[in-house]
């Protein structure tokens, strides 16, 4: 296997590295115009005020080194239950399937290593540019900007006009490394009338410190429909890094949730585009960090065009020493009357060291408009643990019932391929808080 190795992070690093990779014009207008905007950029402080509550200053961003491997790319049989399924280890890929059928429907679902050395034709790089440029622009720190310039490896899915698929497509990145960058991409594109559903899921080994910085770059176009499901459970020791945009089209549906348990220091955000009248987005998350984790998730539900409706729900419960923060903005733009907006985020204290911040804004630029938002922080219901000791439970069995009910709502919507995982993390956390 052939593996490149950058040594740090540096402008002039990132510059020799840009320069230096046999890549096609579509991808290596998105480094540059990356590099561009990163070389006039500083890091991130406590002095911005989306990074107020998490200060990344501890952190030598450009002594960070990175790799880029070949992978083997094996073509294997689809596994039952899914649409096609993508592999990695570390950032090479190593696994492909496609249901038998979808090829032949103009579906794409390539590795972004598959996508460099031809693997999708002009007109399709044209769009995953677009794509990419266009999460590149919503990018306003240098974290994330940083990201579009060492795209390290990635997954690259396309579904073209009317077809709609039912069963899943699945991206996993297995991870086993240590003091080192990763880089990964998600592009999902839903053409007209398109409607499919994606699970991305990040796994590492429990030994191994690793600073991940994703990007999810989601398009649903006109009559589309996109549900992404992301679930992260990287080991504690490391760092995790995730800036998302879903551009919403006109009668357009994306539904984005994103679980959140593993990383010492997670900083999350997760945009939505309302780019067109009758679009339905909606984001949900949950998240449930111990022991001394601090993580920190942003949404943004940005209304451009009229008509549409968005929806925010973020649950999440802290223990031990662990420190959460949930940011959640609706705005709207001067042009989008008739907006329907909402977000919601509720947190369960289950430790005395342990805390949950809160906080919603609205900024809105018009009139005729739905808009509100609502936030609970507390502990569990005294009076339903009591109801179900009434019932024959312990007090144990009380807790966990009502902590995994908690969850469900967000939980639930997941597919049988990763609800279990879900499920089983919920359950070690709770078991966790209990001792």
């Amino acid at each position: 296997m052939s593996v490149q190795t950058f040594s740090s992070s540096s402008v002039d690093a990132l510059r020799s590295f840009v320069d230096g990779r046999d890549e096609p014009q579509w991808l290596r207008d998105v480094r540059e115009a990356a590099l561009a905007r990163f070389a006039e950029m500083a890091w991130p402080t406590a002095q911005d005020e989306e990074f107020r509550r998490t200060d990344v200053s501890m952190y030598d961003f450009d002594s960070y080194s990175f790799e880029i491997a070949e992978g083997a790319n094996a073509v294997v049989e689809n596994p039952v239950g899914q649409s096609g399924s993508l592999a990695f280890s570390n950032t090479a890929a190593i696994r492909r399937s496609l249901a038998a059928e979808l090829e032949g429907k103009g579906v794409v679902f390539v590795s972004l290593e598959e996508a460099i050395n031809g693997g999708i034709d002009e007109a399709l790089a044209a769009r995953v540019r677009s794509v990419l440029m266009k999460g590149l622009e919503n990018a306003d720190n240098r974290l994330t900007v940083w990201h579009y310039a060492t795209m390290t490896h990635g997954a690259i899915l396309f579904v073209p006009r009317f077809v709609e698929l039912s069963d899943p497509f699945v991206v996993t990145f297995d991870e086993d490394g240590d003091g080192t960058l990763r880089a990964p991409q998600i592009v999902a594109i839903a053409d007209e009338g398109a409607r499919f559903s994606l699970v991305h899921r990040v796994r590492q080994q429990e030994e191994g410190e690793v600073l991940f910085n994703e990007a999810i770059d989601l398009s649903a176009g006109n009559a589309g429909r996109i549900n992404y499901f992301g679930l992260q459970n990287v080991n504690i020791d490391s760092t995790y890094v995730s800036n998302g945009l879903g551009v919403v089209g006109r009668d357009a549906t994306l539904h984005a949730y994103t679980a959140a348990f593993g990383g010492l220091l997670s900083k999350y955000r997760m945009d939505l585009e309302m780019a067109g009248a009758g679009g339905d987005g909606f984001l949900g998350g949950l998240y449930f960090p111990y022991e001394d984790q601090h993580i920190d998730l942003r949404t943004v539900q940005r209304h451009v065009d009229p008509k549409a409706h968005s929806l925010t729900l973020y649950k999440g419960a802290v223990t031990d020493e662990s420190h959460s923060v949930y940011q959640g903005l609706i705005n709207v733009e001067h042009d989008a009357v008739s907006t329907d907006a909402y977000l919601t985020n509720n947190n369960l204290v289950l430790g005395d060291d342990a805390q949950a911040d809160s906080i919603p804004t609205l900024e809105i630029h018009t009139d005729e408009v739905r808009c509100s938002h609502g936030s609970t922080t507390g502990k569990l219901d005294e009076s339903q643990i009591f109801y179900l000791k009434t019932r024959g439970y312990s007090p144990e069995e009380a807790e966990h019932l009502l902590v995994q009910g908690f969850f469900e709502e967000v939980a639930g919507h997941y597919p049988e391929v990763v609800v279990d995982e879900i499920h089983e993390i919920v359950e070690a956390r709770i078991g966790l808080a209990d001792e």
